[in-house]
């Protein structure tokens, strides 16, 4: 509120780590009262954080039994399935591949779309759970304390 209230160029979007494990549904719906767009991050969870040590195996979401069982139900992959509910959310879901298979994957998302009991059987999954929280990882590699 106050960065809204005092900015001379009013922000359009708000961007955050947003994947089933940390849905963020408050700060999303903050956002859209304020007329800002939301680009999701991290929206696989914490694959990517495993070999940081800020994640472990137990954590994947592309092995998560729910989102498999729905990916499966529809022919998809769970990482599609993980982009379909951050895009019906209306979050803008940031994808990081560097395999062009994957990519191609990752933009074959809108030829299904996931229903109301779908798309509770992930949320459920909200565990309120950050993996990219910078009060962990920007003091022991930056040598400066970030709290978010």
């Amino acid at each position: 509120r106050q960065l809204l209230s005092t900015a001379t160029i009013r922000p359009s979007t708000l961007q955050i780590e947003v994947h089933p494990h940390n849905a963020q549904s408050k700060l999303i719906r903050f956002a859209r009262e304020c007329g800002l767009a939301v680009t999701a991050f991290s929206v696989f969870g914490p694959s990517s954080y495993i070999e940081l040590d800020m994640a472990c195996e137990n954590d994947l979401l592309m092995t998560d039994p729910t989102v498999v069982d729905i990916a499966t139900a529809h022919g998809k992959s769970p990482a599609q399935v993980l982009i379909r509910w951050a895009m019906q959310r209306n979050t803008l879901p940031l994808c990081k591949s560097s395999k062009p298979e994957r990519m191609k994957e990752n933009r074959n998302v809108f030829d299904f779309e996931l229903n109301s009991d779908e798309i509770g059987r992930i949320d459920a999954l909200d565990k309120r759970r950050r993996y990219n929280d910078p009060g962990v990882f920007c003091e022991a590699g930056m040598g400066t304390f970030c709290p978010i």
